[in-house]
């Protein structure tokens, strides 16, 4: 069906009888007079044939209505008396393509007003109010004071954690890396031989001190894998 949309339709007119792609083929070469076919008629067939739960009732329709168009152009083309010499001249009519869409646009908008239309008749029994339902009563219970106590925890300033465990500091960063820069005078140095000895914030400040260098480019940290030996290198 996606070269003829139409192909499977099939009209019953008095005039005739058979696919309706050779009745158009009829009119065109004029071997059929379109005065004598019913218009009305083969609209109703079409309605009647139609399934619009198919996938392709879009198209169907849109074709239909696309070479009906044309068939009601023709029809009334042919109605009209030819103008005199003397008559004034008519506008310019409605090309097939003009009508087609105006129809097409007519069937989009019809098909919306049904759609309100059922919506409409479904909400019949239903009318809006001003009304509030009370709230029913949950099953959550909810302790004013622990909900008092959370804010207050959540708004408030966080407590500082205690430093006790850790020591007085007798060391400074700057202190650590001259002691830094001195070790890599005598060439690249490993860090567990450069805090051998020292307590643990004496070692993670050695650690910061050498961040601290290796950004400003004074050496470099190689780890070959990771977790693995860390070593301090000097730059040339």
């Amino acid at each position: 069906m996606t070269g003829r949309p139409l192909s499977d339709f099939t009209v019953e007119l008095d005039v005739y009888s058979g696919p309706y792609e050779w009745l158009l083929a009829l009119i065109l070469r004029e071997e059929l007079d379109i005065l004598e076919v019913p218009l009305r008629e083969l609209v109703r067939l079409y309605l009647h044939s139609r399934d619009p739960r198919s996938p392709q009732a879009l198209r169907l329709d849109t074709e239909f209505v696309g070479s009906a168009s044309a068939l009601v152009l023709l029809k009334s083309r042919t109605l009209l008396p030819a103008p005199g010499d003397g008559d004034v001249p008519e506008a310019e009519p409605t090309s097939p393509e003009e009508l087609a869409e105006r129809l097409g646009a007519y069937l989009r908008i019809r098909r919306a007003a049904e759609v309100l239309r059922a919506r409409l008749e479904a909400n019949a029994a239903y009318y809006p109010s001003a009304h509030q339902p009370p709230p029913r009563p949950g099953r959550t219970r909810i302790d004013r004071r622990r909900l008092l106590l959370s804010a207050r925890r959540l708004f408030s300033r966080l407590e500082e954690p205690p430093v006790e465990h850790l020591g007085p500091i007798t060391v400074t960063v700057q202190e650590l890396a001259a002691l830094i820069r001195a070790s890599l005078s005598r060439g690249p140095v490993s860090y567990e031989e450069l805090t051998r000895g020292m307590d643990r914030l004496r070692s993670a400040m050695t650690f910061a001190a050498a961040l601290s260098l290796a950004h400003e480019g004074s050496l470099r940290l190689r780890q070959p894998e990771p977790l693995g030996p860390l070593t301090l290198e000097p730059l040339p």
